[in-house]
């Protein structure tokens, strides 16, 4: 949704800026600092970042903001900003550094104040470019009125904020800020609350966190969630194991052994430790095919890749597949178990180091 990705773009931007003025004092080539300026806007994100926008910005129909040339072909607008913005961070450290050293000695309340009024001005630029490409906006407490025709043909009206529209269409039994995310991470401990160190999207908002599980656990959620007629949102290695134009992920696909008399020995956590893998794409899963026994066998999943992709769209995951590649599935609170609900909101968390691969946006 366009909406969506502009508000998150632009508050990623002023993400990454603030952190520029948070480590100023670090040199330009430390590791920290290299690694925040390389993939600073992503497309991609987490869980926890959807729900900052739905909750801060709400939604509206995709008639009162529609898809444009640049939010979906969003490589031209990303180069753009990622040099401005690369640019802006360049100007922060400089100020930074000569408030710091002035004979006028400036406490470090002046400093920062002085700093932010710099980046606000800094972000009209971004702004400006956002909007230029994108259009702009509905403001989330800003009424808009809605013409439209209902399931049997009617003609209706809704009139309301983005803001109230979000309460109205996506916060009744289940509301997105009541669900979390389990995730399969075998380095680590399970049972534990994990987060990345500087990862978010909307400064000083909802943190990103996982709660580590057995994979059993993922896949529990997943039969619960399709069992209760919702769709189950995703993280995983998309790439691995599988044919985008088939639309089948299983990890027998490829005969590698036949052709190179080779096999692959390493493990889940192996792929995690040496960065042969990592979250790269969310999809939805729709539904599941559970054998005799009740377990999974297969999972039927909608992309976002268009209808040239898979079977119109929709894909094949095998639970072999799902077993080695998938690292996040996200439930309600009201359908996860106890224990899990309980290490979430326990707060007691591990902070990851910020090029954790489960830092990466799906």
């Amino acid at each position: 949704m366009a909406y969506l990705f502009f508000w998150d773009k632009l508050n990623k931007a002023n993400y990454y800026l603030e952190l520029s003025i948070e480590h100023a004092d670090l040199p330009v080539d430390d590791r920290l600092v290299y690694h925040l300026a390389e993939d600073l806007i992503s497309d991609g994100g987490q869980w926890d970042m959807v729900v900052n926008l739905l909750e801060t910005y709400g939604v509206v129909p995709q008639a009162l903001f529609p898809e444009s040339l640049h939010s979906s072909l969003s490589s031209p607008i990303n180069s753009i900003l990622k040099t401005k913005l690369r640019e802006h961070a360049l100007i922060l450290r400089s100020l930074a550094s000569s408030l710091r050293s002035s004979p006028r000695a400036l406490s470090e309340e002046a400093v920062l104040a002085t700093l932010r009024a710099k980046k606000e001005s800094l972000m009209k630029e971004v702004y400006t470019i956002m909007s230029a490409t994108l259009g702009v906006p509905p403001s989330a407490d800003e009424k808009f009125v809605w013409d439209y025709y209902d399931k049997d043909g009617k003609a209706a009206k809704w009139e309301g904020t983005p803001q109230e529209f979000y309460r109205s269409v996506a916060t009744d039994k289940y509301p997105p800020a009541d669900s979390f995310s389990l995730i399969n991470d075998p380095r680590n401990e399970y049972g534990k609350l994990y987060t990345v160190d500087k990862l978010g999207n909307l400064w000083g908002g909802r943190p990103v966190l996982y709660v580590n599980t057995e994979i059993e656990q993922l896949k529990n959620a997943v039969v619960k969630m399709i069992k209760a007629g919702l769709p189950v949102f995703f993280g995983c290695d998309v790439g691995k194991f599988s044919d985008r134009d088939a639309g089948i992920m299983d990890p027998g696909l490829f005969e590698y052994k036949n052709a190179f008399d080779i096999t692959f020995g390493l493990t889940k956590a192996d792929r995690l430790r040496v960065n042969e893998s990592s979250m790269t794409h969310a999809m939805v899963i729709t539904a599941v095919h559970l054998d005799s026994s009740s377990k999974p066998v297969r999972y039927k999943v909608e992309n976002s890749w268009g209808e040239t992709a898979g079977e119109k769209g929709w894909f094949v995951m095998t639970d072999a597949w799902f077993n080695e590649f998938v690292y996040q599935v996200v439930i309600p609170k009201a359908l996860a178990p106890k224990e899990l609900v309980k290490v979430f909101e326990s707060k007691d968390k591990v902070v990851l180091p910020p090029w954790d691969p489960m830092g990466s946006l799906a």
